[in-house]
């Protein structure tokens, strides 16, 4: 699911994350955090444009999913 995220095929939202138990969310936490390692390691050349630009796409999704899961975590917590 992470790999959607970043792609954009799909979007997390506190309505989609009700579906999931705690220990389901946390695993999707670890993979967010994973895969936005990955990407940043990712060396994209600097004479192409549209290869940065979809690589900082996905690090804006990525990182969009975290804010979102988080505070679902944080609410879910109370």
């Amino acid at each position: 699911m992470a790999a959607d995220l970043s792609e954009g095929y799909v979007t997390l939202n506190p309505v989609s994350l009700k579906k999931y138990e705690k220990h389901e969310v946390d695993a999707l936490a670890k993979e967010l955090e994973k895969l936005t390692r990955d990407l940043r390691a990712q060396v994209a050349p600097q004479d192409d444009a549209e290869a940065s630009q979809t690589k900082n796409r996905k690090l804006l999704r990525l990182s969009q999913a975290n804010v979102v899961l988080n505070s679902w975590r944080i609410r879910m917590s109370k």
